[in-house]
Formats: structure tokens, sequence, C-alpha cells
């Protein structure tokens, strides 16, 4: 079993991340919406048939994630990577980070083709374009598809150039099932198929590539997002698991208050809808600290005085700074996130990005998470630090998307 407390000591001390709280300025964004009424209340909700990771606006900072080469191997695979600013998010967010919120590895490559064709009718994708593909060795797609292994070398082109490169591939292979082949050439099914010119060959030369769930593939959590072809045009409610709307629990803005407010010692905990992500992925409500900035808008309930909602905060994140993360994951970032609430599930924190008391509006943003399962452990998530990505904002009086209470 690994040792969860060396885990912990090789990425906290190994991680440098730019700090998403001195992102760039804010850029104004157009988010799909449909109209959100609650009685004589009006706002808007997000239309999640046509929203896609492709269409999110570009990450606000840089950052990188970093693990010692020495543990890649007990950890399946290697979650390490670096952004910039300006950069999309499904270039950075990997299969694994947010596979409990959508079940991305459920999905098939028809399945994706079905929902979101490709662009050129006319022209299959290569291997090349299938990022879990080059990770891939002979073995390992036996196990993901062991109707494979009954063919013949040759009769899977791509097969047959890898396990004849760099080495002798026996006469006898060639005549062979690929599985029979692997029993007197070992160290050939060991060879990715990242050794060979991928881009020669389209997804339909692997029998049964494109109708196996992506889950079935050696290390398929490392691909990112916009390396399965098709998967960031999938609507986030065509997912395998459909993004949850939020609009359960919905409360009004009553008041926005701007950069002149300080956390009180008298205002604690419970006056907050907005704080920390812990295990279980649940919000627990943290007040602003003593004496430092804290815009905020003010929440109405519809029940009045007597509902949950009426006089509740939520702080913004670009102020206040609370701890995140779980598992030896926890440390990256300096263990911190920005408050804020997870309003539509776990695959991304809302956090509240700007106030103007002025104009009585108050900007939202999104921020993502790394997220690993290793074998014999708990899943462990970093901080969501990755961000932020412009999102919605709100006005005085209007209605406002709060999520599952969660």
């Amino acid at each position: 079993m690994m040792d969860f407390k060396n885990v912990f000591l090789i990425v906290s001390t190994t991680t440098v991340v730019v700090n998403p709280l001195t992102a760039i300025a804010q850029t104004p964004t157009v988010v799909p919406t449909i109209p959100l009424e609650q009685g004589e209340r009006r706002g808007t909700a997000p239309d999640w048939s046509k929203i896609t990771w492709a269409m999110l606006p570009a990450l606000q900072s840089a950052g990188y994630l970093k693990v010692s080469k020495e543990f890649v191997p007990k950890l399946g695979y290697d979650p390490s990577r670096s952004w910039n600013a300006g950069q999309k998010s499904d270039s950075v967010v990997m299969l694994g980070d947010a596979d409990d919120a959508f079940k991305f590895g459920d999905f098939t490559l028809d399945d994706i083709a079905k929902i979101a064709p490709a662009s050129n009718q006319n022209q299959d994708p290569t291997l090349k374009d299938v990022g879990f593909v080059k990770w891939q060795t002979t073995a390992s797609l036996v196990k993901a598809i062991p109707s494979v292994g009954n063919l013949r070398v040759t009769q899977v082109k791509p097969i047959l150039a890898v396990l004849g490169k760099k080495g002798y591939l026996p006469s006898s292979c060639r005549s062979r099932t690929i599985a029979q082949c692997l029993k007197t050439n070992p160290q050939g099914g060991k060879r990715p198929l990242g050794d060979i010119d991928l881009s020669k060959y389209s997804t339909k030369s692997i029998p049964g590539l494109e109708q196996t769930q992506i889950r079935q593939f050696q290390q398929w959590q490392r691909t990112y997002i916009n390396q399965v072809p098709g998967l960031n045009q999938v609507p986030f409610d065509k997912m395998p698991q459909p993004i949850n709307s939020g609009t359960a629990f919905v409360g009004i803005v009553s008041v926005v208050f701007g950069e002149s407010e300080r956390g009180q010692q008298t205002v604690g905990d419970n006056y907050f809808i907005s704080g920390s992500v812990v295990r279980g992925d649940r919000t627990i409500s943290k007040a602003c600290e003593v004496d430092k900035e804290c815009s905020y808008l003010e929440l109405g309930d519809f029940a009045g005085e007597n509902g949950p909602l009426y006089g509740k905060r939520w702080a913004s994140g670009s102020s206040q700074q609370v701890k995140g993360g779980y598992g030896f994951l926890a440390g990256v970032n300096g263990g911190k996130e920005p408050t804020g609430r997870l309003v539509y599930g776990n695959a991304f924190k809302v956090a509240m990005t700007g106030a103007s008391e002025s104009t009585g509006t108050a900007d939202f943003g999104l921020f993502f998470r790394i997220c690993m399962r290793p074998p014999f452990m708990q899943k462990s998530c970093t901080p969501y630090f990755i961000g932020p990505v412009p999102w919605m904002s709100v006005r005085e009086n209007d209605l406002v998307i709060v999520g599952t209470g969660q």
C-alpha cells in the first residue's frame, strides 16, 4: 500500500503555482442562458444544452503542478501539468480530474461522435487525435479490447507496426493471432503505440477502439479533454452524468457591498453561504477574516425573514481565500482556494470575483481542481485553484443560483 505521508511530502514540496487571485483583469463574457423566474422575481440560468468545454472563456491566470517522477508509477499516471493565462480549460483539465462529476470514462468514441459529430464528416480521426492511444501497448489494448487478441497481427496495422519497431518481429507472428504473438514476444507487447507515427492510422484501424469505454484504456485519466475527438463539443447536459442545474436552491440578491467592507469578529461562519470544499465535496461556510477586505452580496429569501437564506452573505473569492482540497494533494497552492460554492456539482467551484456597490452588480468565475484516485487509496484533490474562468453576473433584486445547499 502507498505511503500516504511520503506522497503528501513529495507533492507539497515540489509544487509551485501562481496564485489565481492575482489573475489578469476579468474580461466580459457571454454565457448562453435561459430565463429563470420565481414568482415576480427574474434572473437567468446557464443553458447547459448549449454550453460546452470548448466555449468556456479562457483561464485568467497561469500555474503548474509537479509530481516527483519516482512516484508516478505508484500513482498510475502523471498528473503534472502547467498552463498559461489565456489558455482554455479543456487543455488543462484531464479526464481523471472531473470523472466523478461527468463520468467521462463511460463514453466511447462512438458515443461522442453521435452527440458532437466531427466538423469534417469525410475524414475519420487518426490515432494521433486520441490522446490516450499513445500510452497504449499491444498488451494493454488486448486487455481493454479482448476481441483484438483473436485477430491476426497482419489484420491490425498499428499493432503490426509497433511489434516490428525497434526489434525483430518473429515471422511466426505474422500468421498467428495477436494473443499468440504476445506469448512468444512479451517484450514487444510492452512497446507503446507512441513509438510509431499514429497520424498514419485512423481510429478504425484498431477494431473495437471506437466502441470501447474510455476508462478501459491504460492511463486514460491523464488525457486532456481536448485530446478526445469531439468531447469538448459535448454539451454539459449530455455527459454520461449530466451537470446539476443548481436551480433547486435559489436566492435573491438584496444588496451588493464593495471593497470597503471588512471581516468582523461578530459576523461568524453561520452568516455566510460561501466557504471551503471538504472531503465528500460539500461546501462548509466560512466567515471573512477579521479586518481583511470582504466584499460580498447579501441574500434575501422568498420566505422572508424566516427563510434559510435571509441575510446570508456570499463573500468574494477575490479577497478571501479558505482552506481547500483533501488527501495528499491538499497542500497544493498552499492549501488555499477562493471562497465560494459548489453550485453545479463538484466539477468546478463558483466564486464571486468582483463587486460594485455603485452599479449593484456582482461577477462570478469558475475554478477547477486536479483530482486522482490512486490504487488502494481514497480520492485526493487539490484546492480549486485553476482559474478563474469568467462566468455570469447578477444585479440587485435578481435571482441568484445557490445550488443544492451543499
